[in-house]
């Protein structure tokens, strides 16, 4: 895997099953908090994360790309020849 250009950039590649999809998202709580996100911002974070995971995973792994910038946290996930991308203010 190539290396981020960034080194608060996480990317993470989950199977869609249970339980990764929560896994996920608590990982994507974790990054935002360590970004500067309250917990409820976090907590919101981990729910969008999970039900991409659970909504773009069927039948394929999940990519998940976080990025911080700008006070917010972009969050790309690619499964299966499908990509989606999500903001969030920390």
């Amino acid at each position: 895997m190539a290396e981020s250009p960034r080194p608060a950039d996480v990317r993470l590649t989950i199977p869609a099953d249970a339980p990764y999809p929560e896994l996920a998202g608590e990982l994507a709580a974790k990054f935002a908090e360590y970004s500067g996100a309250n917990p409820d911002a976090a907590g919101r974070l981990a729910a969008a994360v999970q039900a991409l995971a659970i909504r773009l995973g069927t039948g394929h792994d999940v990519t998940f790309t976080l990025e911080v910038a700008d006070q917010q946290v972009r969050v790309t996930a690619v499964a299966g020849g499908r990509r989606e991308q999500a903001v969030f203010s920390l």
